[in-house]
Order: C-alpha cells, then sequence, then structure tokens
C-alpha cells in the first residue's frame, strides 16, 4: 500500500533561518509559510538539523512558538517510515524532499549566496 503524503526534511541554519549559529538568525517566512502550507495539505515535515542538546531544543521552540512550525520528527525518520523499512532506523533521514543551504538554488533561500560557475567566469560581457 503507497502512502497518501509526501516527507519533507528540512535544515534550519541558514534555511529556516539566516545562520547565525549558535543564535537563530531571521526567518525565511517564505520557506515557513510554504512549509505550514504544505502541512495543512497532508505532508510529513521533518527538522533535519546538526544541532543538538539545547541548540536544537532552542531551534524547535523557535518553530514551534514563534512560527507555528510543528515537526512530525527531529533529526529522525519517521516511525511509519521505520516500520515501512523492516524496523531499521538509518542515520539519514528518508524524504521526498530535503531542503537545505548546501542544495540547488530551486527555493530561493535568501540566505544563500549563489556561486559563480564556469560559464560566468569565462563570458565575454
Amino acid at each position: 500500500m503507497g502512502r497518501s503524503f509526501e516527507v519533507i526534511a528540512v535544515d534550519f541554519d541558514g534555511t529556516l533561518c539566516e545562520n547565525e549559529f549558535p543564535e537563530i538568525g531571521a526567518p525565511n517566512l517564505e520557506l515557513i509559510k510554504y512549509l505550514r502550507d504544505k502541512q495543512r495539505e497532508g505532508a510529513r515535515l521533518i527538522l533535519w538539523t546538526c544541532r543538538c542538546d539545547e541548540q536544537l531544543a532552542d531551534a524547535v521552540d523557535w518553530c514551534v512558538n514563534k512560527h507555528g512550525l510543528v515537526f512530525d520528527a527531529v533529526n529522525d525518520n519517521l516511525p511509519g517510515m521505520i516500520s515501512a523499512f523492516g524496523g531499521s532506523n538509518p542515520r539519514k533521514v528518508y524524504a521526498d524532499i530535503y531542503i537545505d543551504d548546501r542544495m540547488s538554488n530551486e527555493w530561493k533561500l535568501p540566505f544563500v549566496k549563489e556561486e559563480k560557475t564556469n560559464d560566468d567566469n569565462n563570458s565575454n560581457g
């Protein structure tokens, strides 16, 4: 039986907010709205971050209490996905979509500077 929802894993620093680690930077309101909308449509959200301990608790609190963004899992696979994969829970979280500041510019993350490509450096303009 197939799933009726998509799983979205999203990074925190540099993605949901400007990277000011260990502090929390300015919010990426466009992405936060997108994720809340997707969750209302049935998507499951995973916060996927290198933060841990107090900094992780602060990030989750910021998401929930300041931006109404509640995660179905934090740095972990969804329980249903673990059972679907025979009970194994690998370190890499399973998602249909991964949103991270280290990825392509598809999401137009406001805190990610565009890198020049070789084509940009070789132009005659």
